[in-house]
């Protein structure tokens, strides 16, 4: 019978593999002004420790650093959204960010916010892997 693997989640426990947040992201950063998006990556080192890193003139025309640190601020907890999504808080100390994190299966959605004044999102990006992200790292065994 084939088998899912799971993923140890921090605060949650073992999950199914869409849940795996490590390794590199496909990403998207857009600001609510509707100017053009930044495009790049983020890489998730940890669940503790993760990296910005944004197409250098894209992100140099919108005014922000081409590769920023971020650092978990919060535990990681299900959402009330359904489907078990998963949401936590990371932090940019050299952009004093306040990141907002919400994991689906195969989505990222990160929500940008001044740390001093959380009421305004200064930005909006959205992460993602393909099926086949996931079909080449956890194969599913065939029946036997």
């Amino acid at each position: 019978m084939a088998r899912h693997p799971t993923v140890e989640v921090p605060n949650i426990g073992p999950m199914d593999h869409a849940w795996d947040l490590l390794g590199e992201w496909n990403a998207e950063l857009e600001a609510p002004g509707g100017e053009a998006a930044v495009h790049g990556k983020v890489l998730f080192n940890s669940w503790a420790e993760a990296e910005l890193h944004w197409d250098p003139v894209e992100a140099a025309l919108a005014g922000i650093p081409a590769s920023v640190p971020l650092e978990r601020a919060s535990e990681i907890h299900m959402t009330d959204a359904g489907g078990g999504a998963l949401q936590w808080v990371l932090h940019a100390p050299s952009c004093n960010w306040s990141l907002q994190a919400t994991l689906w299966p195969g989505s990222l959605h990160l929500f940008v916010h001044d740390v001093e004044d959380d009421e305004e999102q200064l930005y909006r990006a959205h992460a993602s892997r393909t099926a086949e992200y996931y079909w080449r790292k956890y194969p599913l065994e065939a029946a036997s």
